[in-house]
């Protein structure tokens, strides 16, 4: 193959890559048993796994037979994340999708149409010559910290996802230290 087809290939993926990270264009939500705390768990590893394959989630959902079961703990669990019910739809019959869409309360409908609002997954502090990353649903024990290309790259490997972060040419060098905390890495660079 010829270096144009490459070329083309390269910058079709770059807009593919694009389009995938832009959550107007791809909006994507967890959805959990807030009552079972393997399905929270769960959806918080899938939270930190779709931050590190370049994705956001624009909020979480819990599903219930009754909403008053919806427990405010899980709710925090998944903060800064818009949190909402969502109607209990049984198994054993098929269901009724226009009763289970007129059920939807304001919150759950606004959360559905509002996908703009999202968290940053990496913040960069010029001043403290720090890159915060945000890791939800990953301990430290489970995160591995790179440095490559002569300190203008971050690779950040957290369960089975790895991640470039390219560093500002103001804040290129050698990573001094790194600490974990509140569900954030927190890498300063000297």
């Amino acid at each position: 193959m010829s270096a144009e087809i490459w070329n083309e290939i390269e910058q079709l993926l770059e807009k593919i890559s694009l389009w995938f990270t832009d959550p107007s264009k791809l909006a994507c939500f967890l959805v959990m048993d807030p009552r079972g705390s393997i399905s929270v768990s769960s959806a918080l590893r899938y939270w930190g796994c779709t931050i590190q394959a370049g994705a956001q989630i624009c909020g979480a959902f819990g599903y219930a037979e009754d909403p008053s079961e919806m427990h405010q703990g899980v709710a925090e669990k998944f903060l800064p994340l818009s949190f909402s019910s969502l109607p209990f739809l049984p198994t054993d019959s098929s269901a009724d999708w226009g009763r289970a869409l007129n059920s939807l309360n304001q919150n759950t409908k606004g959360l559905l149409r509002n996908t703009s609002k999202v968290y940053p997954s990496v913040s960069f502090d010029s001043a403290q010559k720090s890159v915060t990353l945000f890791m939800p649903g990953f301990d430290k024990s489970e995160i591995k910290l790179y440095q490559y290309r002569g300190g203008s790259e971050l690779l950040i490997e957290a369960g089975d996802q790895r991640r470039v972060i390219k560093l500002p040419p103001a804040m290129q060098g050698k990573v001094g230290g790194a600490k974990f905390v509140d569900r954030n890495l927190v890498v300063t660079i000297r």
